[in-house]
């Protein structure tokens, strides 16, 4: 008995298509928390404490915890196991999201375009990424892209946190010293996310994005339905 895949077309987008990329997203993000916890654990096991004497004759003594080539004479080893290198784990994840969210869009617009045999393509478009394709679903495709909507509102500023990450290395300071103030008050706004100089990304915060994208591809679903 042969299978038969649904065929390939605006109608079927989410329902064949996102919904199942959304849940393998879920099931990595999982995977991401996991592996960081359990790296946390790992520390607070494996973290060797050395007893130095430096000068016997005088009872002077140091005492230094060691992990991974590391120690507390010259690294915050809580922070840098318990917090960065987590976040570093998280920033890769959050890249792969975005990408697919963006990879989603685009894919949808590429659908209309072939069904609907617009002549206008996405490339033909001035805008660039997620702005562009929600642009195409509006002016060519003729839906609700919802950019009036509090899940776009949030992708815009999950945006801002992922180039940021991209272009600065995470930093909050752009290559003039000027603040990004978009992603530092998103920081404010969202409570797992964390950092004064350096974004954080804590434990949540990727559920969270896979949360709004999710929502937000609902409601393109719903106009979809809707015309």
């Amino acid at each position: 008995m042969s299978l038969t895949l649904p065929e390939k077309n605006v109608r079927n987008w989410y329902r064949s298509d996102v919904v199942f990329s959304i849940e393998l997203l879920e099931s990595y993000i999982e995977g991401v928390e996991e592996q960081a916890d359990e790296s946390i654990i790992r520390f607070n096991k494996e973290k060797q404490t050395h007893v130095l004497e430096e000068y016997p004759e005088e009872g002077y003594t140091r005492v230094v915890d060691v992990h991974q080539g590391l120690d507390d004479e010259s690294w915050d080893l809580e922070t840098i196991f318990g917090e960065y290198f987590p976040s570093l784990q998280r920033r890769s994840a959050l890249l792969t999201v975005c990408g697919f969210f963006e990879h989603e869009l685009d894919k949808l617009c590429l659908l209309y375009q072939k069904e609907k045999r617009f002549k206008l393509s996405l490339s033909d478009l001035k805008d660039k990424g997620i702005d562009r394709s929600a642009t195409y679903l509006e002016k060519v495709a003729g839906i609700n892209a919802h950019k009036d909507s509090n899940e776009w509102s949030h992708i815009k500023k999950i945006q801002k946190i992922r180039n940021v990450i991209v272009h600065q290395d995470g930093k909050l300071q752009d290559h003039q010293g000027n603040l990004v103030k978009a992603a530092f008050d998103y920081i404010k706004e969202i409570e797992s996310l964390g950092g004064d100089t350096e974004i954080v990304l804590q434990k949540g915060f990727l559920k969270h994005v896979v949360d709004i994208y999710k929502k937000y591809f609902c409601k393109i679903s719903e106009s979809i339905e809707a015309v």
